[in-house]
């Protein structure tokens, strides 16, 4: 009898998998589909048995008092594990983790690069309106139309551009128009600063229908496939020590991210799948980047010399107008985060069938509602705070609770920056429309203040004050990667 160890165990991802039923394949893995990740302890996976109890209910002095236990359906594989937020560069800026949030935000593969041909001049965008303007000659991009979404990507900085530039004309973005000479998009993030053609290259312009791109100076995640009744089919497979799971058909139901000050940047991602398989054969890595055994192929190596973000430098800027960088009503406040979580949720519900005489197992599953929501924990901070002409989290709270007995729908623009806005290593993730509640406090030596936000989609229709919810579109969270320091495996 062999003991199996947890320190020997490894997780691996992939979107090899069945198109219709998504089972993991046996052979023919490749660094394109097959990745390994680097989980923290506590992950947990297993499938548990739906059951049904006959009992038996009768008088008389010899009741018959026996019952029966029939299993009645395997109920959906639960699994649940926690990565590092570590992105590097590799030419690109990459990520392990980069797989699972696309599987979480949509149903595309990760990278996909829509074909374009002719001249692409330059990049400008106007704050009043949202609109970046894309100019060039016998510019064609064949698989893109007039209002759907696309994420830019590949733009630089250059002459007096800066990172906000940059920050401002990349991203997800909606097709507004295309004539001769012109394309113009609706950003999803908005800007407060125009950004002139001279301002940026787009040398290395790309165009991406995926939920995550890649490119030299930072890797994005929009959610703009994301409104999917199901999502991208991946699986995993699991070593532990002596023996090999794969798990089959699998979802991604959440990821939260923790803001523990004193820890390092994590994401937990939880999901749920059709089935667990023992394999016969354990999967063997003897040759790094190759399986062999159960499961036949390559793989993308883990980066054991990836760089991590500490949350000790994460920063939080909150913002008065609806649109995170609207011109009007932009009052930012100071929020010094001693804490919190943000979490995203699909909502996924299985569905088994319950046909009589058989173990029944689920058939498939659906998406909820995309829910995002977090809370931020800081210090009651009174007074002016230079830079930011909203004061403090205790300003915050005094105006909130002036406008409480009307503000039906308390709209914020919210960026969170994991390891610093200032830092070459870091994560960013905008929120342009957030419903925010009025912060609660904590009496504690210092007194803190927590304050609990929703996600919405939002839009602005034309001018910078012209902002409202709309559910229909999907810019409740942009996700942005940055790194300049490679990483080896």
């Amino acid at each position: 009898m062999a003991l199996n160890l947890l320190r020997n165990s490894r997780v691996f991802v992939t979107t090899k998998v069945d198109a219709t039923t998504g089972v993991v394949a046996t052979a023919d893995h490749t660094t394109d589909t097959t990745s390994e990740i680097q989980v923290l302890e506590g992950f947990s996976f297993s499938q548990n048995t739906n059951t049904d109890v006959i009992s038996v209910s009768e008088a008389g002095t010899a009741p018959v008092r026996g019952q029966r236990q029939f299993n009645t359906a395997l109920a959906p594989v639960d699994f649940s594990f926690s990565s590092y937020i570590r992105p590097y560069l590799d030419t690109n800026v990459k990520s392990e983790d980069s797989v699972l949030w696309n599987a979480l935000a949509g149903a595309t593969a990760k990278n996909v690069v829509l074909a374009k041909t002719g001249t692409y001049t330059s990049l400008a965008y106007n704050p009043a309106t949202n609109i970046t303007t894309l100019t060039g000659t016998n510019m064609s991009i064949p698989d893109l139309a007039v209002d759907e979404d696309v994420v830019i990507n590949g733009v630089v900085k250059s002459g007096t551009g800066t990172d906000a530039a940059v920050k401002a004309v990349t991203g997800p973005a909606r097709v507004v128009d295309k004539a001769e000479g012109t394309i113009t998009f609706l950003m999803a993030n908005p800007s407060a600063t125009a950004v002139l053609a001279t301002e940026t290259t787009i040398t290395n312009l790309a165009f991406y229908n995926s939920p995550w791109s890649e490119h030299t100076n930072q890797a994005i995640l929009g959610m703009h496939d994301s409104n999917r009744n199901q999502l991208q089919k991946m699986g995993l497979i699991i070593i532990v020590d002596n023996v090999t799971y794969k798990i089959d058909n699998a979802a991604l139901s959440q990821a939260t991210i923790d803001f523990g000050l004193d820890g390092i940047a994590t994401v937990q991602w939880t999901g749920q799948a059709t089935a667990i398989t023992q394999l016969t054969t354990t999967v063997s890595t003897a040759t790094a980047g190759t399986m062999t055994g159960g499961i036949a192929g390559a793989y993308t190596q883990k980066k054991t010399k990836a760089s991590y973000i500490t949350n000790k430098l994460s920063t939080a800027t909150l913002k008065t107008a609806a649109l995170l960088g609207s011109t009007a009503a932009n009052n930012p406040y100071y929020v010094a985060i001693t804490g919190g979580s943000i979490t995203i949720n699909n909502n996924i519900t299985y569905i088994t069938p319950a046909n009589l005489g058989v173990v029944n197992e689920p058939a498939v599953y659906y998406t909820g509602n995309r829910s995002i929501t977090g809370s931020l924990t800081a210090y009651l901070n009174t007074g002016a705070v230079t830079g930011f002409t909203g004061g403090g989290t205790g300003n915050l709270l005094k105006d909130m609770l002036a406008a409480a007995a009307t503000a039906i729908e308390p709209m914020f623009a919210l960026e969170l920056a994991i390891g610093g806005s200032g830092n070459t290593q870091r994560v960013e993730l905008q929120m342009p429309s957030i419903s925010l509640s009025v912060p609660t406090i904590d009496a504690q030596p210092v007194i803190s203040t927590t304050l609990t936000f929703t996600a919405a989609p939002g839009k602005n229709s034309g001018t910078a004050t012209a902002a409202v919810y709309d559910l229909a579109r999907t810019n409740d969270l942009t996700v942005r990667y940055y790194s300049t320091t490679a990483a080896t495996s």
